[in-house]
């Protein structure tokens, strides 16, 4: 069980990673408040909220996603 949790949080770092790096890129692009902009953010926020629930309660895991 420690082994998936740690492969989840991985997985839940690495997809915080890419959409931190599309939201900067899109900002970039079209400006802050650029509807895409805001999917990425709303994304990211769920990434994190998975992550903080990975660590809290482990068997979360199975009914959560981006």
């Amino acid at each position: 069980m420690e082994m998936n949790r740690v492969l989840n949080q991985e997985s839940c770092l690495e997809k915080i990673e890419e959409l931190r790096k599309k939201m900067v890129t899109a900002a970039e692009q079209y400006g802050m408040s650029h509807p895409i902009v805001l999917r990425y953010s709303q994304e990211l926020d769920r990434a994190h909220n998975k992550m903080i629930l990975l660590e809290v309660s482990p068997n979360w895991t199975n009914t959560l996603s981006y």
